[in-house]
């Protein structure tokens, strides 16, 4: 395996290629940060099993503490989730394509990955209720909506899926703030359910890295066992309970960043002859780039004005360009960067 490296950041452009917030907090969720931390004792180790962030989330969706473990994002979450619920050689079962660290964490353990092709819609195919995998499986990922697909899946399918497996299914809803689409009742009823969600996206603070697992006590016991003592920093916590009790201004960001989204799907439709966008329920778009275009140069074109996005090498999606919602002004920028690539010829 290589390392996996995100990009260096990109100063002076604009980054529409990493599904983050595009807003940064604001001042008066920043001042109460400040004045949080100065009252942190700073020889001291934090809060080891956080108790006081998941009493404040507990408090929010109406679970008890126990029913939540919070984490260095949600990456070390799922790590947690491989360590626990894998026997060594055991099988994880992931879509394809998905978020790429779902294979990676578990291979790096030494588990089996087996990758289930989405549908032409890039939905849940058949193939996932084969009862042999319902049966061997010992974990289940399925980002809800889907990265970098942007859709969720088909809700019938993945209760069939919790209904059925007699592993551990895991719904990560990392994007859930904009499709308003949660399993997260269903850990109440399901003790073989995980949901996933994370402070990166909606929630605008990805430098804290807090990432929540919901889950029934049966479950959240073994992840504390293999969890670090430790995991989450002091200033994590912090910065994340700052937050909830600011979700007013937050909000505000959120609205804005679905209100964007819609005008960047009509806008893209508006170019649909270089670029067709799929439907979303994230606050990103995939969109296809047309036969006789190369989404490499359109790349090089938005790049060359400023403008980040994302494209693909892998052969399902080598044809698609990702693009993350910013804010109003950025995307007006986009917006007529695409107008220029109307009257431009990108063709390979």
């Amino acid at each position: 395996m290589t390392p996996y490296l995100p990009p260096p950041r990109a100063d002076g452009l604009i980054t529409l290629d990493a599904n983050e917030s595009p807003f940064d907090l604001p001042e008066a969720v920043r001042s109460a940060f400040l004045r949080r931390i100065r009252t942190l004792v700073f020889n001291r180790y934090p809060d080891g099993p956080s108790t006081e962030l998941r009493t404040a989330v507990g408090q929010r969706v109406g679970l008890l503490p126990d029913w939540i473990v919070a984490g260095n994002g949600s990456d070390e979450l799922i790590g947690l989730l491989i360590d626990a619920f894998v026997p060594h050689r055991g099988m994880v079962v992931v879509p394809d394509p998905t978020f790429v660290m779902y294979e990676r964490l578990a291979k790096i353990r030494g588990e089996r990955v087996v990758k289930i092709p989405l549908d032409e819609r890039f939905d849940l195919s058949r193939e996932f209720l084969n009862p042999k995998l319902l049966r061997e499986a010992s974990l289940w990922f399925f980002a809800y909506p889907n990265n970098p697909t942007a859709n969720c899946f088909s809700k019938e399918i993945l209760a069939k899926i919790i209904n059925r497996a007699r592993g551990v299914v895991v719904i990560d809803e990392a994007y859930v703030d904009f499709s308003g689409k949660t399993f997260l009742r269903a850990v109440r009823r399901k003790k073989n359910l995980v949901i996933l969600r994370t402070f990166s996206k909606a929630l605008g603070i990805a430098l804290g890295r807090v990432g929540l697992a919901f889950a029934h006590p049966c479950l959240t016991r073994l992840l504390h066992v293999v969890r670090m003592p430790y995991n989450l920093s002091g200033l994590g916590q912090a910065l994340a309970l700052t937050t909830l009790a600011s979700s007013t201004a937050i909000q505000k960001n959120i609205r804005m960043i679905r209100t964007e989204r819609g005008k960047l799907v009509t806008r893209l439709t508006a170019t649909e002859s270089i670029l067709a966008p799929l439907p979303t329920d994230a606050n990103f778009v995939l969109a296809r780039v047309s036969p006789g275009h190369s989404p490499k140069k359109v790349f090089e074109f938005l790049r060359r004005r400023g403008i980040l996005i994302k494209i693909f090498h892998e052969p399902r999606l080598e044809r698609f360009v990702r693009i993350t919602v910013g804010r109003p002004a950025e995307m007006q920028k986009l917006s007529a960067a695409l107008d220029e690539l109307e009257r431009t010829s990108c063709r390979a």
